[in-house]
């Protein structure tokens, strides 16, 4: 966990630097004649660095009780876009689906891969890659917990509207489709991550 939590704090440390190198390229930019600004303002954006938070594992940790976060760093290059995803959330009991285990609770990372349909980083998006989940559940019986991973393949879809200069928000939906089999077993009884996942979320983020 504390790994995670690390890399977190990186993703955010990165996000601040980027921020502050942009408001000293804003501060030289305002020194332009009004001509040249609206020459840069007409420009198509080629490349970019974005930040963005999902709101699902705040709100999904919240209903069990527990803290949630979600963290992205991405960069765009004309009409793609790569990410970097850590995410880290408690399932509630009641969606698990499974009565003799409690406190699912999951370390997720990601490297995904986005087409976008329009320039400037905007309107629909396509994107597929790879996730691993860390996950530690409870059995109830003993109340001993128990680690074990999933490696995830995962495609996914979304739009982007920008609601003021580039900060945006993001309604977004994936399939996730676990490659391995690896579960929980406790005498007659065992837990393992159903093969299909599906979820929809809403992100906002911003991007220079």
């Amino acid at each position: 966990m504390k790994k995670q939590f690390f890399l977190f704090v990186a993703i955010l440390a990165i996000a601040f630097s980027v921020t502050a190198q942009n408001n000293e390229v804003e501060k030289r930019h305002a020194s332009f004649p009004i001509t040249q600004k609206s020459q840069c303002d007409s420009l198509e954006v080629k490349q970019t660095v974005g930040v963005a938070i999902d709101l699902l594992p705040p709100v999904m940790s919240a209903m069990a009780g527990n803290f949630g976060y979600s963290a992205q760093l991405w960069y765009g290059y004309k009409k793609f876009r790569v990410r970097g995803v850590i995410a880290g959330f408690t399932m509630p009991d009641k969606l698990m689906g499974n009565d003799d285990f409690k406190n699912l609770h999951t370390t997720a990372t990601a490297l995904i891969f986005d087409y976008f349909l329009k320039n400037n980083f905007r309107g629909w998006w396509f994107g597929a890659g790879f996730e691993m989940w860390d996950n530690t559940i409870t059995m109830k019986l003993n109340n001993q917990d128990y680690g074990f991973k999933d490696y995830v393949a995962t495609a996914g879809s979304g739009y982007i509207f920008k609601v003021y200069k580039n900060f945006y928000v993001e309604p977004w939906g994936a399939l996730h489709y676990v490659l391995n089999d690896e579960k929980v077993t406790f005498g007659e009884t065992s837990y393992k991550t159903k093969k299909f996942q599906g979820e929809v979320s809403l992100k906002v983020g911003w991007h220079f």
